[in-house]
């Protein structure tokens, strides 16, 4: 460890000397007048979305590492956080800059959808925390994210969104960062999260959908919609949960196309990680266990 920690000042000067030849273009977001209602009309026949049926809760585990259910794709390059948040899973992908625009560092990069989505935040500090380490000597991952790079293989030139520009209410003063992101037909879908989790009064927690093409936002969910650390998009719908301290724990699916709540299904604490597995059954790590459905389309 205390070898990795030596060598990371240096990697960050190179990696940031690479990176000045990325190119790459600032898109901003088409801000919404945003009033807690949804934007967009789903298409003619994609308005049905799929259920989700219970097939079992597993015991709770003492092992927390456990959760990790090794089996699953989990279609980032960090590996599932109860196996560790340190940089030995961090394999950046070929033509990925780990440092953009000399300033913001390489947080995850996302494989779920049609091509790969990053995301960057802050440079960690080198400045001393209280216990003696700092931010660099933890993780290089680039802190509070909220910058979107897609990595679009047929465009030479990147697109990059600042997702700091999106205002929501005057209510909400959490501060968001963004948490998953999926490119799906030409459709940026991300998720908005706080650090803490929504009391009922929040007005922060958002999934957002974003046209690639014209850079306009076609939908975002109403508040209190997500803090799970991933979401899924299946057929029609999105998949994402939510909950936390004081407040119910659900499973949520969404049209894909409208932002609408559906379905919800109740959970008896926190989802953190959705994923399909072999036997095409839904998996949810929840916070001392996990849970399975049967997905009826």
């Amino acid at each position: 460890m205390k070898k990795t920690v030596f060598f990371l000042p240096f990697l960050f000067l190179a990696l940031m000397a690479s990176a000045q030849d990325f190119q790459t273009e600032i898109a901003l977001i088409e801000v919404p007048s945003f009033n807690g209602k949804t934007l967009a009309k789903a298409p003619a026949g994609k308005s049905r979305t799929l259920q989700l049926v219970r097939t079992k809760f597993s015991k709770p585990l003492d092992d927390y590492t456990t959760l990790a259910l090794p089996s699953l794709k989990l279609g980032n390059i960090i590996g599932h956080p109860t196996l560790g948040w340190d940089d030995t899973d961090f394999n950046i992908p070929e033509g990925v800059p780990a440092v953009y625009d000399d300033e913001w560092a390489l947080n995850d990069v996302f494989t779920d959808g049609d091509y790969p989505v990053a995301i960057y935040g802050r440079m960690p500090s080198d400045k001393p925390l209280p216990w003696g380490e700092s931010e660099q000597d933890i993780s290089c991952r680039g802190r509070d994210p909220h910058l979107i790079m897609l990595l679009d293989p047929s465009k030479e030139v990147k697109k990059v969104y600042n997702t700091r520009n999106i205002t929501v209410t005057e209510k909400d003063s959490l501060f968001q960062s963004v948490e998953w992101a999926v490119v799906k037909d030409g459709v940026l879908y991300f998720s908005e999260c706080t650090v803490t989790a929504p009391d009922k009064d929040s007005q922060g927690n958002y999934l957002v959908a974003v046209d690639t093409k014209t850079d306009k936002t076609i939908w975002m969910s109403k508040p209190r919609t997500v803090n799970s650390d991933n979401f899924l998009i299946v057929d029609n719908s999105i998949i994402c949960g939510l909950g936390g301290s004081g407040i119910t724990d659900y499973i949520y699916v969404l049209n894909r196309y409208t932002g609408v709540k559906v379905h919800e299904y109740w959970i008896p604490t926190a989802a953190s990680w959705f994923a399909i597995g072999e036997d095409k059954n839904l998996y949810v790590s929840l916070y001392d266990k996990h849970v399975a459905f049967k997905i009826a389309r």
